[in-house]
């Protein structure tokens, strides 16, 4: 099973026609079976005239979580082909919804596999779509004569101050990818001869944003 490594930032949709039938495809961000439920509830609710409303997702997990829906449509026509394209692009987190209006001619099976894998297509490629990322969160305590070498310490390693306070000493909250957190904490026993460390560490997965780590949830738990 393909492993889980981009997710949606943003949704994405999409039209196909194709000998007078309308495919409308649309693709969300989900984090739970409620969820999915909840929207493809709420695209058959405002598709209510559409012969079919054809679906696939993956959800985060080990292993990830899969189903497709053909929704009356011949078997593996149209969720599968959904599903084997958001395996190919290694999304979780990811439902692709696409809603058939029959035109009046059958498309046979090939063209309908052909037909739902490019709406599908099209609703991905219009999203925003962002690697996951593991990350650590640590928080420091450090003295005002320390606090400007661990700043750049953590601004070489490309850490994201996600929170700073001045009290009687510096404490600060630092997101780091996997493998750069490794080298601060490398650095930061150095540079204070191992008498700093962290006060607490949390292995978390983050996605990239304007430059930025920021962290994201794939459970609704």
């Amino acid at each position: 099973m393909p492993e889980c490594r981009y997710t949606l930032l943003k949704s994405g949709r999409a039209e196909l026609e194709e000998k007078k039938s309308r495919f409308l495809a649309q693709s969300f961000f989900v984090r739970s079976e409620a969820e999915v439920a909840e929207i493809l509830a709420a695209v058959r609710k405002e598709h209510y005239d559409a012969r079919h409303v054809c679906s696939a997702y993956v959800l985060f997990g080990n292993p990830p979580l899969e189903k497709s829906s053909d929704d009356g449509e011949p078997a593996k026509t149209a969720g599968l082909p959904m599903l084997d394209l958001l395996r190919a692009a290694s999304l979780c987190n990811t439902l692709v919804t696409v809603t058939r209006y029959f035109g009046g001619i059958k498309l046979g099976t090939g063209g309908l596999v052909r037909a739902y894998t490019a709406a599908a297509k099209g609703a991905l490629e219009q999203a925003v779509i962002a690697e996951l990322l593991p990350a650590v969160r640590l928080s420091l305590t450090v003295d005002y004569g320390l606090y400007g070498k661990v700043s750049r310490l953590a601004e070489d390693c490309a850490g994201t101050v996600l929170s700073l306070d001045f009290l009687a000493e510096v404490s600060l909250c630092l997101l780091l990818r996997a493998e750069d957190s490794a080298r601060f904490l490398a650095a930061l026993t150095e540079l204070s001869g191992g008498s700093l460390t962290p006060d607490s560490t949390e292995t978390l997965t983050c996605v990239e944003r304007d430059g930025k780590l920021t962290p994201i949830q794939l459970s609704a738990c």
